[in-house]
């Protein structure tokens, strides 16, 4: 009979390299790419030097433990054409309009950028290191299994199969992963096509870790998803969530004010993340606003224990008095992602009704800002950890209620969540 093991909330990896175009670690320094190789040579994984091990040792392909969904989509088909439709000139996925960012070249290549950032600040591809570690040691009777929903570029998972290569891991999405090659993936890694919004029931009772990062804006509703991924996941099993807010922080840790061009406080930078999520909420969509309520929603469902959010804050830029060599580079690493995440959300702008040249000067001045670094802001990112309990699994009883406008934002304080920033130390291996 399976048993509770006792939680505590490590809220733990490897990378890649990336061409971060003409961005540097400070002023004058050398460009983050050519940094990435010398600063952290034992911090990360490139794919470099992932297929230079493959070619080495191949290792046999493990069979599936979980089974083959007759919703699979081919990943390595040239002909899946019909998963992307164009929308002002960049490709987007065909199969939700929930999830308003491109799914190019240029945005899994963000992807990657923001990856290697979080995982650089945090130490770790994943919070709560030992109970994530615990429910993936080998297990020859039942391999353990991973599952990481809104998989994007796929980076998250395939370092999880290099670093777990004894674990089956499968990367979902709506789209495949664009930059990879099957020469990429690892026997022991896989990439799926299909909507998290659909049912998980092929899954069910298959992955002992579930992962989930800034995927929250294509969940139709996240209290009900939250029961359905309980249902995949096996006793003592862990739900991984993380999640990036649209409101910036300034030097003390407080909310920048969305003001008005001329306004005392005003900024580029926020002006143009408000208008973002405005622009989201008018298309009737408030699932960006669900992490607000996750720690809640997790303590009243009966198929999970003893959650715990924390939050951390990375500097948009290398501003900050006295940073290392590391911590600039990471700050650099957090401000591109920034930058080419608020041009890749133009579409969802034009959608809105904003005027093209109106929404790229924002972008450009928003850009000017965290360039010249004359706006010192944080990126806030939260991090919600809950561990599968030994009982069977209980379905939603109760109606799903829509998140609407009376529901809470994402901007200004967020009240009902855990905003005091934490430890990283502290979000490795405090106890939960």
């Amino acid at each position: 009979m399976d048993e509770d093991v006792p939680i505590a909330d490590d809220l733990s990896d490897s990378g890649s390299d990336m061409d971060l175009g003409s961005s540097y670690v400070g002023g004058g320094g050398a460009p983050l790419n050519d940094a990435a190789s010398t600063i952290y040579p034992d911090d990360s994984i490139s794919m470099r030097d992932f297929q230079t091990t493959q070619k080495k040792k191949k290792r046999p392909p493990a069979p599936s433990v979980v089974s083959d969904a007759p919703s699979l989509v081919s990943f390595h088909s040239s002909a899946d054409g019909h998963l992307f439709k164009t929308v002002h000139g960049r490709a987007f996925n065909n199969q939700s309009d929930l999830y308003m960012l491109p799914a190019d070249d240029h945005e899994h290549s963000r992807l990657d950028i923001q990856h290697l950032a979080l995982r650089l600040h945090l130490g770790s591809l994943y919070a709560s290191k030992h109970l994530v570690e615990a429910a993936l040691k080998p297990n020859p009777d039942c391999p353990p299994a991973v599952l990481d929903v809104g998989t994007g570029s796929g980076r998250w998972a395939l370092d999880m199969a290099i670093q777990f290569p004894h674990a089956e891991v499968i990367g979902l999405d709506i789209v495949p992963p664009v930059l990879l090659t099957d020469a990429d993936v690892p026997d022991n890694c896989r990439f799926e096509v299909d909507d998290a919004n659909l049912s998980f029931a092929h899954y069910e009772n298959a992955f002992n870790v579930v992962h989930m990062r800034g995927a929250d804006m294509g969940i139709n509703n996240f209290e009900s998803w939250l029961y359905e991924t309980a249902r995949t996941l096996r006793p003592n099993g862990v739900l991984l969530l993380v999640v990036g807010f649209p409101q910036m922080y300034d030097s003390r840790l407080q909310p920048l004010p969305t003001r008005e061009p001329g306004e005392e406080g005003f900024t580029w930078l926020q002006f143009l993340w408000s208008a973002v999520v405005k622009a989201t909420h008018n298309r009737g969509n408030y699932s960006g606003d669900s992490s607000l309520h996750w720690q809640r929603w997790l303590e009243s469902n009966p198929n999970y224990r003893n959650p715990k959010t924390r939050s951390m804050y990375i500097p948009l830029g290398p501003w900050k008095e006295n940073m290392s060599e590391r911590e600039q580079y990471i700050a650099a690493l957090m401000r591109e992602d920034c930058i080419r995440l608020l041009g890749n959300f133009k579409a969802l702008l034009l959608g809105d009704g904003k005027k093209e040249a109106d929404v790229d000067q924002w972008v450009a001045n928003a850009t000017k800002e965290l360039q010249d670094l004359s706006v010192h802001s944080y990126s806030r990112w939260q991090y919600t950890v809950a561990v599968r309990n030994i009982l069977p699994w209980q379905e939603r009883l109760e109606e799903p209620r829509p998140l609407d406008a009376e529901s809470g934002t994402m901007l200004g304080h967020a009240s009902d969540t855990a905003s005091a920033p934490s430890a990283i130390a502290e979000i490795l291996s405090a106890d939960v």
